[in-house]
């Protein structure tokens, strides 16, 4: 968990949706936009917004997880890859009426991947099932990498 001092926006939240959206706060700053249930941020890093909310929920793929953090960018979306995207990850999704796509997992980085791999399905770089492997693949090896750096903190 972070060094800094907890939110005060955030503060009363449950552990688990506390914890994510203290990453936000670390990375951005304090959010735009405050309710009881969510905190918004405004164009942060590469992102059209990203929002935080006080409700989790489960996701078990590639493993399970809790997802509170959104992140949100600019996308028009081609219609006849909605079908793999659904199917690739049901964390990503499609707003055809905003020109939008969002990725909800438990941190930012979990974001880029699923987003980045939304966008090779999209232009066809990779199949669905490509794009499956290939985010099992590198959060398996996230998880790996940060066991290892955890266990060298506590030597």
């Amino acid at each position: 968990m972070s060094s800094k001092a907890i939110s005060p926006s955030i503060s009363e939240w449950p552990e688990d949706a506390r914890e994510a959206a203290q990453l936000v706060v670390d990375q951005y700053g304090e959010p735009d936009e405050v309710t009881e249930s969510w905190v918004v941020w405004h164009e942060p890093g590469p992102w059209k917004r990203i929002i935080a909310s006080r409700e989790v929920h489960d996701h078990n793929f590639p493993a399970p997880h809790l997802d509170s953090v959104e992140s949100v960018i600019d996308y028009r979306f081609p219609d006849e890859k909605a079908r793999e995207v659904y199917l690739f990850d049901g964390s990503v999704v499609i707003n055809r009426s905003k020109g939008e796509v969002s990725a909800r997992c438990h941190d930012e980085q979990a974001n880029f991947l699923a987003l980045n791999l939304m966008h090779d399905v999209a232009t066809g770089a990779k199949t669905m099932q490509q794009a499956r492997a290939a985010s099992s693949r590198t959060r398996r090896c996230n998880r790996r990498s940060m066991k290892a750096s955890a266990a060298a903190d506590h030597a």
